[in-house]
């Protein structure tokens, strides 16, 4: 007769078998992208797109790219401009996800992430999220190459604009606001470019500081790519182009 437990159980590890599985580098890799996440999540719970390089740098080794949305439009008229957070990590290996490029839940990755951190040791192995996320932001893909360094500039000056726009936005807005009056008071901050002749939306600002790329006294390098910007930290990328319709 036949073992419909055994069965089971073998239904079971096969669907376990076919999760693809990222293997992170290190311990810090796996608190960097547990706080960037939670960051994330915080700002605007929009997904992470998780999306494997198998050959990058010079050393040609597997990367995943962790995106996340700050700021983006809703449609034609509104001003709030495209804001993206970026981190990279190293991979132990791609194999089995060489081809992956999927857009997950927030809380998803940090479900996972604080159970790899609660393991003794940390486990480096993070299982990708089943479930899939529909949102417009991923279809604003900057460009990989092409891009020309025009300035520096420096943490405290962003972060100082970061702090006064939300405390703006605070006193701007009464204790109940629509969705529509959220927006263009976001759009009439973070729409604005900063930087003189370059130029950069405000939101951009914004972005570094909620995501933690900052540090007291450090500078950011400015790049641009057609009509993209790209704000280069230690701790991360932010990049921003004026408002579209998406």
């Amino acid at each position: 007769m036949p073992d419909h437990h055994s069965s089971r159980r073998d239904a079971r590890d096969a669907a376990r078998a076919a999760v693809p599985v990222l293997r992170l580098t290190d311990e810090r890799a796996v608190r960097d992208l547990d706080q960037f996440a939670t960051r994330a999540r915080r700002v605007a719970d929009t997904g992470m797109r998780l999306h494997v390089v198998p050959e990058a740098g010079p050393r040609r080794t597997p990367m995943l790219a962790q995106w996340v949305s700050v700021l983006q439009p809703h449609g034609l008229g509104d001003g709030v401009p495209v804001v993206l957070g970026l981190r990279t990590v190293g991979l132990t290996s791609a194999d089995a996800v060489e081809d992956l490029d999927a857009v997950v839940s927030l809380g998803a990755v940090t479900e996972r992430t604080a159970r790899m951190l609660g393991g003794t040791p940390i486990a480096l192995d993070l299982p990708v999220p089943p479930g899939r996320e529909r949102v417009t932001w991923t279809a604003l893909t900057p460009p990989r190459a092409g891009w020309t360094v025009r300035a520096e500039v420096p943490d405290d000056e962003l972060a100082e604009v970061a702090v006064k726009g939300a405390e703006a936005i605070r006193d701007a807005l009464p204790q109940d606001p629509g969705e529509a009056m959220v927006r263009q008071v976001r759009a009439q901050m973070w729409g604005p470019r900063l930087g003189g002749e370059i130029g950069f939306p405000a939101g951009m600002a914004f972005g570094a500081h909620a995501l933690g790329f900052l540090r007291p006294g450090g500078r950011a390098r400015l790049s641009t790519a057609g009509p993209w910007v790209r704000l280069d930290t230690p701790g991360g990328f932010v990049l921003g182009r004026s408002a579209v319709g998406v």
